[in-house]
């Protein structure tokens, strides 16, 4: 049994299921106490407060996309609590001006009772060559609804940038990355890699946004790597 629980926070629009096809992969290789948080509100920084609220003591600590904006948030302000951090598909930069733009024509479809548009478009761009992925994705931001899918867009165009802050990570940092996402170009998580000390960068090659649910079984294979590595670490440690 790993010491400390794993934590691991969705995508913008995203539940659980997004992280489940990587967890079930984990189970087969390690036992692990996985738990999916779903950070409510309409900032980065009240997400990872709910986060922190409903999580262990002290956990090891997943996100992607959204769900890594808000990790880099927790382990930022609250790094006693996080003993290793795992960043896919994610950014550590604020919203760029046109991403901004896009965020704000969504809620506007969302308030104007376009939400079905809003939705399909999201989902249509996480990843293009995957109907399988598309219709997940659509899926899950449906079923979240649009006040939470609204509130989220308002979170991610209004996000900080952290770039000046990422070199203060103590936490042992896994970053995964995919090379063919539209969404959060590999350069970004390049930048991170460089900045986090000791970070280990992985690239799938020709995977888009959701890698969790497009590449499953060499997320979890990096993910249960860097779990017992560093959890083996810190018994010594405690020993």
């Amino acid at each position: 049994m790993l010491q400390y629980p794993l934590v691991l926070v969705p995508a913008l629009g995203s539940d659980a299921r997004l992280w489940q096809p990587v967890i079930d992969r984990v189970h087969d290789r390690v036992e692990a106490e996985c738990l999916v948080i779903q950070g409510i509100g309409d900032s980065i920084e009240s997400m990872a407060d709910d986060v922190l609220a409903q999580a262990p003591e002290r956990f090891y600590l997943g996100g992607i996309s959204m769900g890594g904006y808000v990790s880099l948030d927790i382990v930022l302000r609250a790094a006693d609590r996080v003993a290793g951090l795992a960043l896919l598909n994610t950014s550590a930069i604020a919203a760029p001006p046109g991403r901004r733009k896009s965020s704000m024509s969504l809620i506007a479809l969302a308030e104007s009772g376009r939400f079905d548009e809003a939705v399909a478009r999201v989902s249509g761009a996480v990843a293009p060559t995957r109907p399988d992925v598309t219709a997940l994705a659509a899926s899950m931001a449906r079923d979240l609804g649009a006040e939470v899918f609204k509130a989220q867009q308002r979170a991610v165009l209004g996000r900080r940038d952290r770039r000046s802050e990422t070199s203060t990570i103590a936490a042992p940092t896994l970053i995964v990355a995919g090379d063919a996402d539209a969404i959060t170009p590999l350069q970004l998580s390049e930048e991170m890699a460089d900045s986090i000390p000791d970070a280990k960068l992985h690239v799938l090659e020709g995977i888009g946004h959701l890698s969790t649910l497009e590449a499953p079984g060499r997320v979890a294979s990096y993910l249960v790597d860097w779990l017992l590595h560093f959890d083996g670490h810190a018994r010594e440690r405690t020993s």
